[in-house]
């Protein structure tokens, strides 16, 4: 009896040089140098969304398949991860430069986000998806209003987000009962791709009531939870004195290191806090965005004590309005510079550190690990291929040196998401640009006008 006809795969790539993690199920974060291999002629074979197999050029010529990639010359790596942006406020790129954030925060965003409309925020969301995946960013956590309009972008686009409903308790009970709304209602959507948190704005706009039930709510619902805290030294700062407790002190007492939580920036995280973070019960992840800390002379994400203390500390870009860019790309550059100096250590954070915090220690963070941030077998096919031929990355000496130095997001060919390529050949196949940008151009004015005497919240630490 002749055996049945082989089923073929939905797209294989073949040629590249794959970074792959030798056991990406290695959960400690202090070996964040350990296990990276660059493995030429792979072949990566994609079923239904999933990588279903990873073999040499040989191995997968005679398999049949719907669609091929010859990535003969490139790199293979795990899609970009951007762990915390504000995906709409691309639309206030470049408005304010050079203010502190109190000014910056209370005399133009705040002002100005009251105006937002969905319309504008459904096309400042396309935008950064379209920026995001020219930049080999797979998957995006969104912190921001309006998340059912933000996760139609997500769906429409192809690309893999984590979506919380940001909240003020000045909004009442309100604000906290809609974050919970969106984040049951969101999860799942977009064939399993949108993942979704709870919200809370920052220990210094939510009351401490409102970040314990927060808290009881994830516990309930198996959600996450995604806030700002301690994003400078100035706001721990001012937690003492008013207080007597950090905002990590504040996330304990309220339960929050309990629950899985993402906390973005974490600049001001004292020695003091890392008992609090060592002793937590829940996955503590840290997304640390350097450019936006350069801009507003904050210091950095203490990135080695966070390691040290077992948080899983990902990469990423703020919004928009503060960091000018979704480029996780140069995030990744910029760690690696300034861990150096912060630690006075040439020897830490290595390349090839910095590109397992860009790719696994990412995933982890936003609570995706077991799902995307390596290439391999049974995970999703979230990938990106990057062309190193041209004269700033030649010769190649060190290859995780050359992608993290020397390398540049206009590098990246083609992005694939769940099997999707969503940029081919430097091609976006799923987002109009110049439509898209065509329409918001016409809906500025009203957007930024700040004449009208209102905020979304007062800027106060």
């Amino acid at each position: 009896m002749a055996a049945a006809p082989a089923v073929p795969a939905d797209l294989i790539v073949t040629g590249c040089t794959a970074l792959l993690h030798a056991d990406p199920a290695e959960t400690d974060p202090r070996r964040a140098a350990d296990g990276i291999r660059f493995v030429p002629d792979t072949a990566l074979v994609i079923r239904a969304g999933v990588i279903a197999e990873i073999t040499d050029s040989a191995g997968a010529a005679a398999s049949p398949s719907r669609e091929r990639i010859d990535a003969e010359g490139l790199v293979a790596l795990p899609g970009l991860i951007n762990c915390h942006t504000h995906s709409p406020m691309v639309t206030l790129r470049g408005l304010v430069e050079d203010r502190p954030e109190q000014e910056w925060f209370n005399d133009w965003i705040w002002p100005i986000e009251s105006n937002l409309t969905p319309r504008v925020i459904a096309l400042g969301a396309r935008l950064a998806c379209a920026e995001m995946i020219r930049g080999g960013v797979t998957c995006f956590a969104d912190h921001y209003f309006a998340t059912d309009v933000i996760a139609d972008a997500v769906e429409e686009t192809g690309l893999r987000a984590n979506l919380g409903e940001a909240y003020f308790s000045s909004q009442g009970a309100e604000g906290r009962a809609r974050s919970l709304d969106r984040a049951l209602g969101l999860r799942g959507r977009a064939g399993g791709r949108i993942t979704t948190s709870l919200a809370p704005h920052a220990p210094y706009t939510v009351s401490d009531d409102d970040l314990a039930a927060t808290a009881r709510l994830a516990a309930e619902h198996g959600l996450p939870v995604h806030l700002h805290a301690a994003e400078n030294r100035a706001q721990t700062d001012t937690s003492l004195a008013r207080h007597g407790r950090t905002p990590i002190d504040v996330l304990r007492d309220t339960g929050l290191l309990d629950v899985d939580v993402l906390i973005a920036h974490g600049t001001g995280i004292l020695d003091r806090d890392l008992p609090a973070l060592r002793a937590a019960t829940g996955r503590i992840g840290v997304a640390s965005a350097p450019r936006g800390y350069l801009k507003f002379g904050w210091d950095t994400t203490p990135v080695r004590a966070l390691v040290d203390a077992g948080a899983h500390v990902g990469l990423a870009t703020d919004g928009a309005a503060s960091n000018n860019t979704l480029d996780v790309w140069e995030a990744m550059t910029l760690t690696a510079l300034v861990q150096k100096r912060a630690e006075r250590d040439p020897r830490w954070l290595t390349a090839r550190q910095a590109l397992r915090h860009a790719t696994l220690d990412s995933a982890r963070a936003v609570g995706l690990g077991d799902t995307v941030g390596s290439l391999a077998p049974g995970r999703r096919a979230d990938l990106v291929l990057v062309d190193l031929s041209g004269p700033h990355t030649q010769p190649v000496h060190d290859l995780a040196a050359t992608l993290v130095h020397s390398a540049r997001s206009a590098d990246v060919r083609t992005t694939i998401v769940d099997g999707r390529v969503l940029m081919r050949d430097g091609r976006l196949t799923s987002v109009d640009v110049p439509s898209v940008a065509g329409e918001l151009a016409e809906l500025l004015p009203d957007l930024v006008e700040r004449g009208h005497g209102r905020r979304i919240q007062t800027y106060d630490t």
